[in-house]
């Protein structure tokens, strides 16, 4: 189950890239910037800007689930039982699908047609999130067809899933991007809803498999922004093989409209995104311990990687 497809990325890998991503994941992070991305299921998200007020929705759907309101037509989603009869009368598009089931040949042909790009600007495809390892087999599937037609391959995860069912797509792998959001599991545990003692031994065994990594923190105001996170992170950073950099990612509230757009609470509205200042602190908190081991954190800023030793 694919939910959106985005070209021409410069932020997920090298040059030029094609960013699939995959629906579902096992983690309910609350700053999750695609909660469209969690369910592993199709879903309809509502988009009232662009409502032009017929009704057509309300006409058709045969749950009596959308409700005329001062904000417009709105899904009571406690009764609509997802038959997206309303997506499919809405001229303008305000009520939408979000989930496509694809064939790997289907998908391949999408992802090739940029491929003169990646060629010209080093770059190739990514496949991204939710979360690509609890979907082993298609993932396999389809960075191998990628890589037997010249194609990079990269993945971007939250680390959680089953080694040995996703071990066989790591040989059409060239590179990922894999988070840590807290070193303490049991903390993880509050944050995600999952403890993170198999993320880490994931991350353990992707990089003795000889996969280059990027490991990346969201920096979470009140969450996980604590000099004693970092450092544990870097710490166990330092052990680890075949690591290209550790990145601090600050928090920002880019994907809060989409929460309304599904019908679910934003928890975070009002959070602050962290300052410069304190983002700089953090990566130089994280490099007195890594730049011992040849590994650098930083964060980026206006396009440029930024590393404070």
């Amino acid at each position: 189950m694919i939910f959106n497809i985005q070209k021409c990325s410069i932020h997920d890998g090298n040059g030029l890239r094609t960013l699939v991503f995959f629906k579902g994941c096992p983690l309910r992070c609350p700053w999750c910037a695609n909660p469209e991305s969690q369910s592993y299921e199709k879903e309809i998200m509502e988009f009232q800007a662009r409502c032009i007020g017929c009704g057509a929705c309300l006409t058709v759907c045969p749950q009596s689930s959308v409700k005329k309101t001062d904000d417009g037509f709105i899904i009571d989603r406690s009764i609509c039982n997802h038959c997206f009869r309303c997506t499919d009368r809405c001229y303008a598009e305000s009520k939408r699908v979000v989930g496509e089931s694809y064939t790997v040949e289907a998908l391949f042909k999408e992802i090739a047609k940029d491929k003169l790009y990646y060629s010209m600007y080093g770059g190739g495809v990514t496949f991204s999130g939710g979360e690509p390892l609890t979907q082993p087999q298609f993932l396999t599937e389809i960075a191998e067809k990628c890589v037997e037609n010249g194609i990079n391959v990269a993945v971007e995860s939250c680390g959680y899933g089953n080694f040995d069912t996703f071990k066989g797509a790591l040989p059409y792998i060239n590179s990922m991007f894999l988070d840590i959001k807290h070193i303490d599991s049991d903390i993880h545990k509050d944050l995600t809803g999952i403890g993170n003692e198999v993320i880490l031994e994931n991350i353990k065994k992707i990089t003795n498999f000889g996969i280059p990594i990027t490991l990346r923190t969201p920096l979470i105001p009140g969450f996980n922004d604590t000099t004693k996170n970092i450092e544990g992170i870097a710490s166990f950073i330092s052990t680890l093989h075949n690591v290209a950099g550790y990145e601090i990612l600050p928090y920002h509230n880019f994907g809060e409209s989409k929460y309304k757009a599904l019908g679910i609470p934003y928890s975070l509205q009002g959070t602050v995104a962290p300052s410069d200042e304190e983002v700089r602190a953090f990566v130089k908190c994280a490099n007195t311990i890594l730049q011992h081991h040849n590994i650098y954190c930083f964060y980026v800023k206006d396009n440029h990687k930024e590393v404070i030793k």
